[in-house]
């Protein structure tokens, strides 16, 4: 799967899980904690959705809030951990 495939299914599930469907102001770079667009609890939340989706194991290591930064950054950690995994697409 491309990056931009990634960050474009990371955004749709960000924006309608927590934005309640208003992304106007999300983007790849936006600081998702700071600007408190998900919490510790979203987090986990967010986390269960990558392992679903992707079909990847994120190793308790991977589980920061450096790694949830923004959407790009989580594009790279996934992108990252499918390739040392040999994820797939998952049951989307």
């Amino acid at each position: 799967m491309q990056a931009h495939e990634i960050s474009a299914i990371l955004s749709e599930f960000i924006i309608e899980q927590f934005l309640d469907g208003d992304g106007a102001d999300l983007h790849e770079d936006t600081p998702l904690l700071e600007w408190g667009v998900i919490d510790s609890i979203a987090m986990f939340t967010l986390l269960r959705f990558i392992k679903e989706r992707f079909a990847i194991e994120i190793p308790d290591t991977a589980v920061s809030p450096r790694n949830f930064h923004s959407i790009e950054v989580l594009q790279r950690l996934v992108s990252k951990l499918q390739e040392e995994q040999g994820g797939g697409a998952g049951d989307a």
